[in-house]
């Protein structure tokens, strides 16, 4: 879903309403970006700005030590100036913005405008004990099926009167349950 230039522009006036900024020229950059659609059209609000080729975040979180970062490329500064310059510069250019602010993941305002970020890793936000609880998960699904095979295979057996094929399977099941028992 594509953001329009006026819901934009509302969530920023919000923003402006509501909090105050550590510098006034975050305010003049905002005033700008506000008086030019062609910005805002190009303007995306992301959470994990910092992964993006061209961006900036905005924080007016107690204690922040940088209340303003602008990335390009590797680069990154905490001058609103280079910024300003940059964005009237490459206009036509994707800029992505963070904010941070008490409660932004619950805000309905910031939500209203939040779009996905094209650059942030699938597994991001996974930790090491997420992608053991993920193995764990293949594991059993995998175990699962293979027990649903060798059911499968059994009642084909019985019902070719394969009493062959029905101990060997029935064995193998047998087995696999043993193990699954052992393992819990």
């Amino acid at each position: 879903m594509e953001i329009s230039p006026l819901q934009k522009k509302a969530f920023i006036d919000w923003f402006l309403d509501h909090y105050d900024l550590p510098k006034r020229e975050i305010v003049w950059l905002f005033d700008y970006l506000l008086k030019r659609d062609e910005l805002l059209n190009n303007l995306h609000f992301v959470f994990e700005a910092h992964l993006c080729p061209r961006s900036m975040i905005i924080s007016v979180q107690e204690g922040e030590e940088r209340p303003f970062r602008f990335y390009k490329e590797h680069v990154v500064t905490n001058e609103v100036e280079k910024a300003f310059h940059d964005i009237r510069m490459n206009h036509g250019e994707p800029l992505y913005v963070e904010m941070n602010f008490e409660g932004v993941r619950n805000s309905k305002e910031y939500i209203s405008v939040l779009e996905d970020n094209p650059f942030l890793p699938d597994d991001y936000y996974l930790e090491d004990s997420d992608y053991k609880e993920i193995d764990i998960l293949l594991n059993y699904v995998a175990n699962e099926q293979y027990i649903l095979e060798l059911k499968s295979k059994i009642d084909q057996a019985l019902d070719e009167g394969d009493l062959k094929s029905f101990n060997f399977y029935s064995s193998l099941l047998n087995n696999q349950q043993a193990e699954d028992q052992n393992r819990r």
